[in-house]
């Protein structure tokens, strides 16, 4: 799975506990669910970044793995 299918998975999870909440009667589950969608599309939006971060260190591991090298 990319970057991209992840955040999109995330962002329809966020969709769909957000439908849950609006149908929700009780407050605490309505609560619960539109909290979990808010943290499923914050995720969605940091996972480009947080894969960009990801690779840079990679890269950088690399290149102190190759210095060492020499």
């Amino acid at each position: 799975m990319d970057d991209e299918q992840l955040a999109d998975l995330h962002r329809f999870l966020a969709e769909y506990h957000r439908r849950l909440a609006k149908e929700s009667i009780l407050d605490v589950v309505q609560q619960y669910h539109s909290d979990l969608a808010q943290r499923l599309a914050d995720e969605a939006a940091l996972i480009p970044r947080r894969t960009a971060i990801a690779q840079r260190l990679r890269e950088g591991e690399q290149r102190l793995k190759k210095d060492d090298e020499e």
